[in-house]
């Protein structure tokens, strides 16, 4: 039978009781059994302290953890403590950031850079032939020139203009008319339209402009009256959107396809390319984002004002280099992009001189000397000076973040411990809740809460080693925190920290080394497993760094993975967190659980007892029920009845 089943059961069972000697036994039992629930009740509270316990514990977990995330956490280096890159930050100044900018990362020291740069570094590129289209001309002759009602729309740099077509002599009296009215559409001298051979052939007259042609009427084949078939060139740029199949024979280099429904499949340095699309349904846009996905280490781009492709390598310095297989041996893809035939460079290393070093080279624009990352940006005629100095009020705000946190911390768990338990107040039961507002019911709780966790050994051990870490001298350092600034207030605040910031301004600026060294010296033997060598444990602390001890102080506590022991740290052993094993597998929800075991039995027994009670007075009203039938028959027997 479930926990509360048995519970619930003296709420579900419908009884009558006391029908012959009118004693109402249901309440007489009811007060019988008020004992045994008052035992209930003392456990299921005593479980629900339990609860609290654990999520005061798991809060206190979360503050720590949080606290270590933000100041011990590699992967945040400017608030790292443990680390030499929460003190090597810099304000860094270029006397000419368009030529050279720098970055100084956690090995760099203050110092000034002198640099002049000669050349930048380049990867390889191929820059296509320019004008891969082929021209707006019709493959048929003009047969008919009675075009009254025919137009055609032409479209110059976005702008689309209706040409009205007449009925015409010849050939030429017709391209004199179109040529007049392309000059009143757009103006004189943009576009041209000649004859080639009997051929209708437009031309664009201004550099980097883009013509397309299309069917002026609602009903199609105007562009055909003018000789143009669907397969014809409309434009004199070359469409990105367009299947290669329905483009192939708008390049210059007309682009060979044997079988359609093959993917479009090519070699650049050496890395087959597939672009997972057949001749049919791949357009130039999914050849381009195939190249520029790949491993073959190039980009590629479309130049619209010159028509061109450009093939870049993503590599700098003089090693890059391009080479590729074609699609077809003459007349493959890459040849109608312009890519064969068109102009290879190679690529080249920066030169640049620092520091009077001349001749220095390498193969990227970026590149880390002494910690330091220059980026160059373009060839300077003159040095260009980089001065790197220490952040001293930045390393003073995030010691004062790390101070302030701490005492934030320090009141948390002081808070706690010292906290008096108020034993009027426990917490309440189902019945007493009925009885209660919701508001009643919070304050309440906040009093059965306070003073759960008094002189609580975990935390005042916490508290302990945390003050003992700041304050115990540092082997191989000259310095201690009193030195730095930092000390203990009056006693009443229980080891909150106060710091002067101009103290530790001045230590950071005249003895900046020994204060690196008192906050991340680690021991000599930080890397090897000393738990079980009290000896090695006690030299590895003295060794240590004020927040390395402290890191170690919190990890011994809040450790989510387990040491040679198979522990956790001492605050998941004793009440886990959420989302970690250790959340359903530690002491108190040990004690939990053996809190609702013990509540089930008294339940079971609590029941048992009741029914008995319910026997008893049943075995009763039948005896007197007997008793009063058998009175009833004597006195109609002495007829008195």
């Amino acid at each position: 039978m479930s926990l509360y089943g048995i519970y619930n059961t003296e709420y579900s069972r419908l009884r009558f009781s006391g029908l012959v000697s009118g004693v109402d036994t249901g309440y007489m039992i009811e007060q019988l059994m008020y004992i045994e629930k008052m035992k209930v009740d003392k456990v299921e509270q005593d479980k629900q302290i339990l609860e609290w316990k654990r999520d005061m514990y798991r809060d206190v977990t979360n503050k720590l953890r949080a606290f270590s995330d933000k100041y011990f956490n590699l992967l945040k280096p400017e608030t790292n403590f443990r680390s030499l890159s929460a003190f090597n930050l810099f304000n860094i100044s270029s006397s000419n950031e368009k030529a050279v900018t720098a970055v100084a990362g956690s090995a760099a020291e203050s110092k000034v850079y002198t640099i002049q740069v000669h050349s930048l570094a380049s990867g390889a590129k191929i820059e296509g032939t320019s004008n891969i289209t082929r021209n707006i001309i019709a493959s048929e002759a003009v047969e008919d020139f009675q075009l009254v009602g025919r137009k055609i729309n032409v479209t110059l740099d976005g702008v689309t203009k209706t040409i009205e077509l007449k009925d015409y002599s010849d050939i030429d009296h017709m391209i004199e008319d179109i040529n007049a009215s392309l000059s009143k559409a757009f103006g004189a001298g943009k576009v041209k339209v000649s004859n080639s051979g009997g051929r209708v052939e437009f031309n664009v007259l201004l550099n980097g402009s883009t013509l397309m042609l299309a069917d002026g009427t609602s009903f199609s084949g105007d562009l055909k009256k003018l000789g143009f078939m669907p397969e014809d060139n409309t434009s004199n740029r070359i469409s990105l959107a367009s299947g290669l199949e329905s483009i192939k024979d708008n390049f210059k280099n007309t682009l060979a396809i044997d079988n359609p429904e093959e993917n479009v499949v090519f070699t650049i340095n050496d890395v087959v390319i597939d672009v997972g699309k057949s001749y049919k349904n791949a357009t130039l846009r999914d050849v381009m984002n195939a190249i520029n996905n790949s491993d073959a280490g190039v980009r590629i781009q479309y130049d619209s004002l010159n028509d061109k492709f450009t093939l870049t390598s993503t590599v700098e310095g003089a090693a890059s280099s391009i080479t590729f297989v074609d699609t077809h041996e003459e007349n493959g893809l890459l040849k109608a992009l312009g890519i064969v035939d068109g102009t290879y460079t190679q690529g080249t290393d920066a030169e640049f001189t620092l520091n009077g070093v001349e001749g220095m080279k390498r193969s990227s624009n970026q590149f880390t000397i002494d910690g330091v990352r220059f980026s160059l940006n373009e060839i300077s005629e003159e040095e260009v000076t980089i001065e790197i100095k220490n952040d001293i009020d930045a390393v003073v705000e995030n010691i004062k973040g790390l101070v302030e946190d701490y005492n934030k911390i320090l009141d948390e768990i002081n808070g706690l411990i010292h906290q008096k338990k108020n034993r009027d107040y426990r917490p309440l039961t189902k019945e007493q809740k009925d009885a209660m507002s919701e508001k009643e019911i919070e304050l309440w709780e906040e009093k059965a809460k306070e003073g759960l966790l008094s002189n609580d050994n975990i935390l005042f051990n916490i508290l302990n080693e945390m003050r003992k870490a700041l304050f115990d001298k540092v082997e191989g350092v000259s310095i201690s925190v009193f030195d730095i600034g930092i000390s203990t207030g009056a006693y009443y605040e229980r080891g909150k920290l106060t710091l002067d910031e101009a103290k530790l301004k001045s230590a950071l600026m005249n003895n900046f080394d020994e204060v690196v060294k008192l906050f991340t010296t680690k021991p000599e033997d930080s890397g090897v497993n000393t738990v079980n060598d009290r000896e090695k444990v006690v030299q590895n602390y003295n060794q240590s760094g004020i927040t390395q001890r402290i890191y170690d102080i919190l990890q011994k506590n809040i450790r989510t993975t387990r040491d040679s022991s198979g522990k956790k740290g001492i605050l998941l052993e004793k009440a886990g967190i959420v989302g970690d094993a250790s959340e359903f597998n530690n002491l108190i929800v040990d004690e939990i659980k053996a809190k609702d075991s013990m509540i089930q039995k008294m339940l079971e027994i609590m029941y048992q007892k009741e029914e008995a009670y319910y026997r008893k007075f049943t075995a009763m009203e039948k005896m007197l029920s007997q008793m009063e039938s058998q009175s009833v028959w004597l006195m109609q027997q002495l007829g008195l009845g």
